[in-house]
């Protein structure tokens, strides 16, 4: 099964000194609601905005937002962040994502020249922006991480593809269609995944609903814990770090974390890598850009190890 490149890291937790990291707490309604991300199955039909305001109407939860905007025929993982999980959404937003995706063919085209093609779409690419998108029309190179066909019907082309942020595929289709010297459109496309967050655990907005109406009659926790799940899931492709109790209150101030107050490290952290900064049990409290790798905060005794982006505590 292909991975996004986060997901093919070999991740290991190293210790700066002795210290013991608890798993993390479940987290009541309440704070789920106040600090939670919904992993949203989003239906064909409605704008991304729309699921959003569905959420806001189910939940209670006035401050909602939804990261990477999903075209209304688009379905698929569409995450939403409640409260103060919003300042989450930007790591998913420019994590990678997979699709699945239907093309049509306007012409006949050899299964041997189609996939040759999908072999030169695969890699570093470059693409402008479709005339109808949210960033200016400049071309800009995206990396395509696999596109694999699954099958072909007459002129339909079902596929999988895993990509860049930001890449559209709508007009990738359009693009190999192109080099072809056809015409190629997209039918449907589905996201599968978005950061660690995979359609196969996401929620369908009836879901959403009927846990909420459960939970009003039995106030039972779990029926909100099914379906919102803690920020600290949804970091999980990211280098973390963890500090000790002694940094969090200048942390929560804006302090940046420096090398001292770490207790442990994820081997793959480098330089200038977005970070997820906890506490030794498990709980998010920021998000930060490194400022040494690993090796370096593993040595140093003194200095600045994490610039501090955002705190969520």
């Amino acid at each position: 099964m292909n991975t996004l490149p986060f997901e093919k890291v070999k991740r290991k937790l190293l210790f700066k000194r002795k210290a013991t990291i608890l798993d993390l707490a479940p987290r009541t309604p309440e704070q789920l609601l106040s600090f939670g991300i919904i992993n949203v199955d989003k239906p064909s039909g409605p704008k991304s905005i729309h699921v959003v305001n569905e959420v806001r109407a189910i939940t209670g939860q006035q401050k909602c937002g939804h990261a990477g905007t999903l075209d209304p025929i688009t379905t698929g993982v569409l995450p939403v962040g409640l409260g103060k999980a919003l300042k989450v959404l930007p790591t998913l937003s420019v994590a990678g994502k997979v699709y699945k995706a239907t093309m049509k063919l306007h012409a006949a085209v050899e299964k041997e020249r189609l996939e040759e093609a999908f072999k030169k779409f695969t890699g570093k690419i470059i693409q402008t922006p479709p005339r109808v998108s949210a960033v200016a029309r400049r071309p800009r190179e995206r990396e395509i991480y696999w596109a694999e066909i699954e099958s072909i019907k007459d002129r339909t082309v079902v596929f999988e593809m895993g990509c860049q942020h930001g890449t559209y595929v709508r007009k990738w289709i359009s693009d190999l269609g192109q080099s072809l010297g056809i015409v190629a459109h997209m039918s449907a496309l589905v996201r599968l995944q978005a950061g660690p967050l995979k359609i196969k655990h996401s929620v369908t907005m009836e879901q959403l609903k009927k846990n909420f109406e459960i939970y009003a009659k039995t106030k039972k926790d779990r029926y909100i814990q099914q379906v919102i799940l803690p920020p600290e899931e949804c970091v999980q492709h990211l280098p973390q770090v963890y500090i000790d109790d002694g940094a969090i209150d200048y942390l929560k101030h804006g302090s940046p974390v420096f090398a001292p107050g770490i207790v442990a490290v994820t081997s793959e952290l480098k330089k200038n890598d977005v970070t997820a900064i906890f506490d030794t049990h498990s709980n998010l409290l920021a998000i930060g850009i490194a400022e040494m790798d690993a090796e370096e905060i593993l040595a140093a005794k003194k200095g600045l190890a994490i610039k501090t982006d955002f705190v969520v505590v």
